[in-house]
């Protein structure tokens, strides 16, 4: 779980109380259960504890799961497992997974948070997979029931979170209207009445914060806010309803269609690009002539945010917000509002000329609008099959039952299986068109959707878009997952295709090198984000050539995967605004990073799968000026130097699953340095020893006391195995074919001398 740097003010008292009842407790595993009604901050509290630094610092492993009404184990077991362990995938069944995630827990002391739990059910579910082995484990679930508390207790009672103080009430009140700044004398009494009419609950202080925040700081209007929260109903739910429907109404006319869109599908985390897309394509956000509709978007989402009806789960490592979800209690008056406009409206909703279906969280209102299709057929009520991730089989021959399903802008099915999806390309409204997998490997007849703006393929199988992308000439957003898709540039009329001006988004992609490749990307020009495999080179097959990857001016982020390893030479002139560059398993030498190390505008560097090899990395002076993330996953880490004049911008350092024999002790005077994180690796002492070293000189000596050192799972070993091991592994991976020469000659001699004993 990623937090936010928000301000939580109230419950201090509490918190130390309840830090004091997890680190100093029993040996036993313990589980503590925080129990209140929504909205009162037990979310806000279960996050204080799971970052404060007594629990990171007396805990091995820790990690978070939410829990929504709809149970869906498979995703419950992929995050908590997603904050141990790199996953690779997601092929093993809920069992296997449950076995991997009691494994990562076996003898370890772990700090586990299960938030918002609902059911007695779903907790001797998981409950399987917390072993105890009197290590002082501890659990905290988050639970509006009582008995859903006394259920799950083992040595602590239940802690009942109280409401607010006036005083609490008033401090949070100022902190997220003014920040940190004090109430200005004239507002100070009428604060001090608004605070208290919320009755205390954070989450009603929260939301009237986001109206005044918007108004102007004077006493008329502040008052006026005050009168209508002095209608409501101390302690009744109503009241807090009310209080939502107050910050709903101020709500400028084009951010109420994208609030109440998350009523009619979203309850759990929501990744931002997807429903940025998903507004385009319902039209909520609308682009002009100075702003695109993905920056308008944008915009729209800040506004909710700001406005405090929409929450931040996880944002990146530089504050960029990434995924979003929203409190039960506004989701609730979203669903209320959807329904009753619905009833109110239900002759002109027949007959609206875009509407969505989304088989994730509307899959009851797709039994009802298709009767005739194979999913009527299913034996099993639907939220069962698709809580245990088994998938429908969907007939898109079923669409010819209803008309009006042609109207349709938004087509999700990814929780599906399609049994036929060639039906697809009459729905030529289409603007979002979501599949999983199983259909045709060349679907030629996507190129019909002269419309669609957002395709997104996921768990594919080998798929051949050659012929199908160039008919799609409204798309802006292309997204595969599983294997990529080919999109091969030699076919005949490949000049003849039209360019794809409008689209921005590309991955996961197969495409081939050399001259092909030119030709592919003079075709996309407009691309922001390319995602790709690169086919074997053409020509010199010891060198990497991209000819006219510079001209894709407007990419900001790249990512290069290649086929063909061993690779010396790296040509290629990357786009002077690269923001982010990833490259994978090309096993280029060292000494190619510095064409990297001179690009002006490089903020992310990610190398992933023996991107490089050797022994030595020395980075030229003035290198990756701008860097701010340099990230080595899988990767054999080679003794390597830079001066104080390199990495002048590096805030985080993060080494995965790799081979760490050395960290330069240069990370000391580094000023801006905020992370380094060594998770999973094989590390020597001494690479240890001088990650601590840094640690205490960016603390004590350069006063950076927001230094963070994150070990996780980590596995000393001797410098002189460790140095064997990178011998070994260097060898291998320098000589694999000769060995591999020599064990056909062995087993040929061997052979030939047994059949000589034979004789």
């Amino acid at each position: 779980m990623t937090t936010t740097s928000e301000a939580i003010v109230g419950f201090e008292v509490e918190t130390a109380e309840l830090i004091h009842k997890l680190v100093r407790g029993p040996k036993h595993l313990d589980v503590l259960a925080l129990v209140g009604m929504p909205g009162i901050g037990k979310t806000t509290m279960a996050k204080r504890l799971y970052t404060h630094n007594d629990i990171i610092s007396r805990f091995d492993v820790c990690s978070w799961c939410t829990i929504s009404q709809g149970y869906n184990k498979r995703k419950t077991l992929l995050e908590l497992l997603g904050n141990l362990v790199p996953l690779n995938g997601n092929t093993r069944s809920n069992d296997e997974l449950a076995d991997e995630l009691r494994r990562h827990l076996l003898r370890k002391k772990y700090f586990i948070v299960i938030d918002d739990l609902w059911s007695t059910e779903v907790w001797d579910d998981l409950r399987r997979c917390f072993p105890d082995d009197y290590s002082g484990s501890r659990i905290i679930l988050t639970t509006r029931q009582d008995k859903m508390a006394s259920y799950a207790e083992v040595f602590s009672a239940p802690h009942h979170l109280r409401l607010f103080t006036d005083e609490e009430s008033l401090c949070l009140l100022q902190k997220k209207v003014f920040g940190e700044e004090s109430f200005p004398p004239e507002l100070d009494v009428i604060g001090a009445q608004i605070a208290q009419s919320c009755g205390g609950l954070p989450l009603a202080i929260i939301l009237v914060a986001g109206v005044l925040a918007k108004l102007d700081k004077d006493e008329v209007r502040w008052e006026g806010v005050a009168r209508g929260l002095s209608s409501c109903i101390a302690g009744d739910k109503q009241k807090y309803m009310d209080i939502i429907y107050l910050s709903y109404r101020l709500l400028p006319g084009h951010l109420t269609n994208g609030f109440l869109y998350f009523g009619k599908h979203f309850e759990d985390e929501l990744l931002v690009r997807e429903l940025i897309q998903l507004w385009i394509a319902e039209e909520f956000a609308v682009g002009n002539e100075l702003k695109s509709a993905e920056d308008v978007a944008k915009d729209y989402l800040k506004e909710l945010i700001d406005s405090n009806l929409v929450m931040v789960v996880r944002r990146s490592f530089f504050g960029e917000v990434k995924a979003i979800r929203m409190h039960d209690l506004l989701r609730e008056f979203c669903l209320t509002s959807c329904k009753s406009y619905r009833s109110r409206n239900s002759t002109a909703a027949e007959h609206e000329p875009g509407i969505s279906l989304d088989f994730r969280y509307n899959y009851k209102e797709a039994e009802d609008l298709y009767p005739h299709s194979a999913i009527s057929r299913v034996p099993y009520p639907v939220d069962d099959i698709l809580n245990q991730n088994n998938f429908l089989i969907f007939d898109c021959n079923s669409f010819h039952a209803k008309p009006r399903i042609t109207s349709l802008r938004v087509l999700d099915l990814v929780c599906v299986t399609l049994s036929n999806a060639s039906y697809i390309q009459f729905l030529i409204n289409l603007r979002y068109l979501a599949l999983k997998g199983n259909f045709d490997e060349n679907p030629s007849w996507l190129s019909n959707l002269k419309y669609l703006k957002t395709l997104i393929l996921r768990e594919s199988r080998r798929l051949d878009l050659s012929h199908a992308v160039w008919g799609m000439v409204s798309l802006k957003h292309l997204e595969v997952t599983g294997k990529p898709a080919v999109i091969r540039c030699h076919v005949p009329e490949f000049k003849m295709n039209r360019r794809l001006t409008k689209l921005q988004w590309l991955s996961f992609a197969e495409l081939p090198g050399g001259e092909e490749f030119q030709e592919f990307v003079s075709k996309v020009p407009n691309l922001v984000k390319l995602r790709c495999l690169v086919d074997e080179p053409q020509g010199d097959h010891r060198c990497i050539k991209l000819p006219g990857l510079d001209s894709l001016n407007k990419l900001e982020s790249l990512k290069l995967y290649f086929v063909k390893r061993g690779v010396e030479r790296l040509e290629v002139n990357f786009p002077k605004n690269l923001k982010k560059l990833t490259l994978s398993s090309c096993q280029l030498p060292w000494s190619e990073i510095s064409t990297i190390g001179r690009l002006e505008n490089l903020e992310v560097l990610k190398l992933e799968s023996d991107a490089f090899k050797g022994d030595r990395w020395d980075v030229k002076d003035e290198g990756f000026q701008n860097l701010k993330l340099l990230l080595f996953y899988s990767m054999n880490i080679p003794q390597w130097n830079f001066s104080d004049m390199s990495f002048p911008n590096l805030q985080h350092v993060i080494f995965r699953k790799s081979l760490l024999k050395t960290i330069p002790r240069n990370f000391e005077n580094l000023l801006l340095l905020q992370m380094i994180e060594v998770s999973w690796c094989k590390c020597s002492r001494s690479a240890l020893n001088s990650a601590e070293e840094i640690k205490k000189t960016q603390i004590e000596d350069m006063g950076n006391h927001e230094f963070k050192l994150i070990i996780k799972s980590r596995e000393e070993e001797d410098e002189e195995e460790l140095g064997l091991t990178w011998q070994v592994e260097s060898v291998l991976q320098n000589w694999k074919y000769l060995f591999g020469f020599l064990l056909v000659l062995f087993l040929i001699v061997f052979q030939h001398f047994f059949k000589l004993l034979k004789k």
